[in-house]
């Protein structure tokens, strides 16, 4: 796909796909131990709903996402945040920011509140995922705190480490019960949007009772399901899925498994272990093809959530691009009705079956609009090859899903 293309697409997708899609509920909120947290602060006017009316609880978060969300958790660093939004400083204090970026002013008043410190070689890296001791560790900044500085406290929910720079601040998240308990969180790991709304939903909770910790009982999940057809007929999809109901089985043991947080397989054409992207910036045509230098890029759903996921790639490119991803998908047309493809997301291993395939005209979206049929991945190029008169989709629904350990 090409820049103009891309541009072309993004315009006529923001146009059909995300009308009215802000008055629709949370769907893949609803039911599951998130549910409180997102209500609490989307009550507060901290966070809103995606444009396609998800929630996404159980993706990543980047640095950037999760600076705003608790910027706008506290009244005064959000009110330096709407300052900086009209006096913006002519230099970033980060190498990696520019100061027209939607997230600079979050930037501008997590530094001076002291809520970011910035990495050693004078970056902020925004899209970045934050991980579990980042995460806490600014959301504590973020009301002048600094933890507990004795000896590392231990909890079957969150796992600690003595004498490292985050100790004093998992050992104050434990103390103040800022950790649901219906999991183990690791050290490095990243930590899901509905994992780091509940705690910012906790903090909230201790300053809104003056409470010394967070009291309120653990949440209880229940499973939703959508009763609608898919193009081929199959029914009962469940969105949401507690993560200790699905079998677990080694990666080892799984060879269309990846290492990576998200990447897809599809062993019928020979492509393995191709990492998928999300953009960072997904409203303009440079940052929805910034991720195709990485591999193939990614829109809307998420495996597991429901709704239509988008993995977009290359068919063709300009004489000079040589990079390995520059004709990725220029053999999905290969592809058969009945062929899996394997798609890891999040720990979890995620099958899904060819259903069918079609050429659309270039700014046909209709594909993409969710009819809460059910969940459908949906392989997305410029087609033929080397020309973008047309769009080649391939259609598949999930039939399977393990978690990997």
């Amino acid at each position: 796909m090409t820049k103009r293309t891309i541009y072309l697409f993004v315009a006529v997708l923001l146009a059909g796909v995300y009308t009215h899609a802000f008055a629709a509920t949370l769907t893949d909120v609803r039911g599951t131990a998130f549910q409180t947290a997102f209500d609490y602060l989307s009550n507060k006017g901290v966070v809103e709903g995606y444009l396609d009316g998800t929630g996404r609880p159980y993706a990543p978060i980047n640095r950037a996402e999760a600076l705003k969300l608790i910027t706008l958790s506290d009244k005064e660093i959000s009110r330096r945040v709407s300052w900086y939004s009209k006096n913006m400083p002519p230099l970033p204090i980060f190498a990696d920011v520019s100061q027209q970026s939607w997230y600079a002013p979050f930037v501008e008043a997590g530094f001076e509140t002291g809520i970011l410190k910035g990495y050693p070689d004078g970056t902020f890296r925004g899209a970045n995922f934050v991980t579990v001791e980042e995460a806490l560790t600014m959301l504590l900044r973020s009301r002048g705190e600094s933890g507990d500085t004795g000896p590392a406290l231990l909890s079957p929910y969150i796992a600690n480490q003595s004498n490292e720079w985050f100790t004093p601040y998992i050992n104050g998240a434990i103390e103040k019960n800022m950790v649901m308990r219906q999991q183990t969180l690791r050290l490095g790991a990243p930590i899901t949007r509905g994992q780091f709304f509940d705690m910012v939903y906790r903090y909230m909770n201790i300053e809104d009772t003056g409470k010394s910790s967070f009291p309120k009982e653990e949440p209880r999940t229940t499973v939703v399901r959508n009763e609608g057809n898919t193009n081929n007929g199959n029914t009962n999809v469940t969105r949401n899925i507690p993560q200790q109901s699905q079998p677990t089985v080694p990666r080892s043991l799984s060879p269309h498994a990846s290492e990576k947080y998200f990447a897809v397989s599809m062993p019928s054409i020979g492509i393995n272990d191709l990492s998928i992207v999300h953009p960072v910036d997904p409203f303009t045509s440079k940052g929805i093809l910034e991720p195709l230098s990485r591999g193939v890029g990614h829109l809307f759903s998420y495996p597991g959530g429901g709704g239509k996921i988008m993995v977009y790639g290359h068919s063709s490119g300009y004489p000079w691009d040589i990079s390995q991803y520059t004709k990725i998908f220029r053999k999905v047309n290969q592809l058969k009705v009945g062929d899996r493809l394997y798609v890891t997301y999040e720990g979890k291993l995620h099958t899904y079956e060819v259903t069918h395939e079609q050429t659309i005209d270039a700014k046909d979206t209709s594909p993409f609009n969710d009819n809460g049929a059910g969940e459908e991945l949906i392989l997305y190029t410029c087609w033929p090859p080397d020309s973008i008169a047309q769009r080649y989709l391939v259609h598949a629904t999930p039939v399977d899903t393990v978690a990997l350990r």
